[in-house]
Parts: C-alpha cells; structure tokens; sequence
C-alpha cells in the first residue's frame, strides 16, 4: 500500500505539540519561529513501487509454437487448430512416479504404499501444464501438418471438400500426448485416441481437460491395442465410422515389423496378423471418403536403432487389395519436416540437414 504523507504543521496541532505562538512570544520574550527557517520541510512522496514483471503464461510455449508454425499451413483446419492454442485450459501440475519396459505408472499416494525396494525402481516425474499436452514426444502442433496433407486430399478427391473438422470423427492411433486431441475438440471434432502407454491412462485420469465436455466436440480415450484385440476393436468402433484416421511416428517399419521385438516393448499394430487381416481393420473402421493418413519423421535410418526405419510397414499393393486407393505411398516429407524444424528452433539441438526426414502415406476408403 502505498504512504500518503500528511502535511506537518497540521498534524503537530492535532497532537497538541505546537503551543500557540503569542503564549510561545509572552514565555521567552523571543520572536515566533520563523516558518521559512525553523518548520521542517514537508516530506517528498514516495515513489510508486515498480511493477513486478508479469510471470509468463503457463502455455506461452505451445503458444510461442504456434505463432511460429502458422505462416507454414496451407490449410483452414491447421490454421483453426493453431488459433485454438490460446483456447487450452490450464491443468495443475501432476506427479507420477513412472517405470519403463514394460510401462507403468503410479500416482503418490499409490507410491507411498510400496515397500522401499520398490520404490528404488521408479522415478518422480512432474507434469507442468505444458508437458500435460506434449508429455514425451515434443510438440502435438506438428498435427497441423497432418490436417495440412488431409484437406490437400480430401481437396483434390471430394467433390466438396469439407469445410472444417466440426463434425467429423478423428481416429489418432498411438496418440502419445493430449495436446492435439483437444485442440481438435475444440475444433468441433469428435476424437478417439488410442494408446497402449499406461502411463497416459493415469496422468489423464479424471482430467477435465481430457473428457472435453466445455468444448464444441467429444473426446475418448482408450488404452488397448488396435486392431489387434477383439475388446480394443469393440471399443474403437463405437466411435466411429471414422472420417480420418491419423497416426503419427508409429505405423512405421521400424515399430510394426522388427526383425525381433524389444524386451518390454507391447506387441506392434497387427503383430503376428497377416497383412491382409490388419488392413481389413483399418478399411472397416473408415467412413466412404474417409481417409488414413501416416505420417512419419525421423534421423536417417540406422540398423543399429530398428525404430529409425520410418518407411511404410505394408506395401501399397496390400492397401489396394484392401480396398484403399492410395492417394501417396511414401512420399518425400524431408523438406516439410525440416521448415517446421527451423521453425520451431529445432536446430540448436540437431543438424536439419542431416538429421531429420520425413514421409507420409495417404489412403482413401472409395466414396460409395
């Protein structure tokens, strides 16, 4: 609060410490005091308190990212997913103590039950509110790029292109982070992410943010493996048909089909399903127009690192024997991913050029 200083002479006659001036003269003989020489001078004002510096938001960086990733869409529905970036809601920070190979996940009161030695093996990991959207695969605006190849698609396919994802029913294989799933909710989507992370299932247990019931769309998420279970595809299909079908970083070579399975690791998308069964899944979870879009960026694949190998884990002629028409089969994505890399500064860690590739495939379901 800030000091009001009160004028001298007033307030000494107020507390009765200044005697009348003619009694003062009578008592000493001496003239008054001279108020120009005698009276202490008023107080200066304090100055007013400098601001304090305003913290930044907790999502400045999704922000930041968006910003700089907008002049690269070509797109209404990229440019609409990145305008809602502003519109996320701010979730508390949440602590897990987390395990790997095989995955799992426990909240603190759960931990604090655990003899010590099991304590030992896991460890604390604090979701801020911004790696509540990205957790651990960097940023989900990448999708814009995705919703990018998608319109370009439906554009050159449709005789009317869609105008907006409101709507429209988005399936996210392998969804990895939240962040993009809102973004297309409050778009007016009605999306279902599927994952086989148990970690994802408890931090967005029981999280407003996560069932997107204040927003325009519908959110699920389902932890079960597609197509290969019969209750995961149970499940899947309630949500759907499906307009678009997108996965990002997972239906590659390297996941789907190693040559031998990392230990811990889930069993890949169709493992030890033939082609032709897994690609019937997909064809049936799909709308007529509806499309599958995959995409993929990586560094330069390495036989010592089976998960580098980001080409298509099924060649086209399986997709066409399915009933898809392939719109793109692994198509050059490098320059793409290397714009939205130096975009987002992505080469203060990495050389682009070295680096990072990218391909996408594209599939159609035939309109009827």
């Amino acid at each position: 609060m800030r000091s009001i200083p009160i004028p001298l002479i007033p307030f000494l006659a107020l507390t009765g410490l200044l005697l009348p001036l003619a009694a003062t003269a009578t008592a000493t003989d001496d003239p008054p005091p001279s108020k120009t020489t005698d009276a202490a001078p008023a107080p200066k004002p304090e100055p007013d308190p400098a601001p304090e510096p305003e913290a930044p938001h907790p999502l400045a960086s999704l922000r930041a990212e968006a910003l700089a990733l907008r002049p690269l869409c070509t797109s209404d529905f990229a440019r609409a997913m990145l305008d809602q970036v502003e519109h996320l809601p701010v979730c508390q920070p949440r602590t897990l103590y987390v395990a790997t190979r095989p995955n799992r996940a426990l909240t603190p009161d759960q931990f604090d039950q655990l003899p010590e030695d099991e304590r030992a093996k896991l460890r604390k990991f604090t979701f801020t509110p911004d790696r509540y959207y990205t957790t651990f695969y960097g940023t989900p605006l990448v999708y814009a790029r995705v919703l990018d190849l998608a319109a370009d698609a439906w554009t050159k396919s449709e005789a009317k292109a869609p105008a907006s994802l409101r709507g429209k029913r988005i399936l996210d294989l392998g969804y990895g982070q939240l962040g993009q799933l809102r973004l297309w909710a409050q778009s007016g989507a009605r999306v279902t992410g599927v994952e086989v992370d148990p970690i994802l299932t408890a931090l967005y247990a029981d999280s407003p943010a996560a069932n997107a019931s204040n927003t325009p769309g519908s959110l699920r998420l389902l932890e079960c493996s597609w197509p290969n279970h019969a209750d995961c595809r149970a499940s899947v299909e309630k949500g759907g048909p499906y307009d678009l079908l997108i996965s990002r970083n997972v239906l590659k070579r390297g996941y789907v089909k190693p040559d031998k399975l990392p230990t811990g690791f889930p069993d890949p998308v169709g493992w030890n399903m033939p082609d032709a069964e897994v690609l019937s899944h997909f064809f049936n979870a799909m709308n007529p127009g509806g499309l599958v879009v995959i995409y993929s960026i990586g560094p330069a694949p390495d036989p010592a690192k089976p998960w580098s190998d980001i080409a298509n884990p099924w060649p086209r002629d399986a997709w066409q024997a399915a009933g898809f028409e392939v719109l793109a089969y692994d198509a050059d994505e490098t320059d793409s991913a290397r714009a939205i890399g130096k975009a987002l500064g992505w080469e203060s860690s990495m050389d682009l050029d070295a680096d990072l590739f990218g391909v996408y495939s594209i599939y159609r379901r035939p309109a009827e």
